[in-house]
């Protein structure tokens, strides 16, 4: 097993706070109580662009840290049908009309599982966990000596 890395590049810090955002919208998702379609719509909205952001940031990571990079081999993969590019050759994003309840099935973008995607991402999370300290002792990320404002700059 590898040593985790006190020392992360900042694209990693950026991404495990994306990873993060997609837990949160999974789980504003499943609380949404019937029938709030512009929220909804809002969430579902939030949860793709989440998932975009995070799959730039997996990118970024291509030259500097391989090792991440292989291992998040499965959330590329499985995040691939909420591409802009395939969203835009399928149905248009709109409000959910039909009686459909926000479950783990729930299709985001037509494409992709809820819980699938909550799964993906937290597995991730749990990666980054592994090979790097991400967090401080309060769960908050905790950028590495020469990345504090890491985080700072992406909101």
């Amino acid at each position: 097993m590898s040593e985790r890395h006190e020392h992360a590049p900042r694209c990693v810090y950026l991404l495990a706070d994306n990873l993060d955002s997609i837990l949160a919208v999974c789980e504003d998702l499943r609380a949404l109580r019937a029938g709030d379609h512009c929220e909804l719509f809002r969430l579902e909205l939030a949860a793709i662009t989440e998932t975009m952001q995070a799959r730039r940031y997996i990118d970024e990571l291509y030259d500097t840290e391989p090792e991440v990079l292989e291992k998040s081999s499965l959330f590329l993969a499985a995040t691939d049908a909420l591409d802009v590019g395939h969203l835009r050759r399928g149905q248009v994003l709109h409000p959910q009309l039909k009686s459909l309840a926000v479950s783990d099935q729930y299709p985001i973008g037509d494409a992709m599982p809820l819980g699938i995607l909550a799964q993906i991402a937290a597995t991730l999370l749990d990666t980054l966990e592994a090979h790097y300290i991400l967090y401080d002792g309060e769960g908050e990320l905790q950028p590495s000596r020469g990345n504090e404002h890491a985080l700072d700059t992406a909101a």
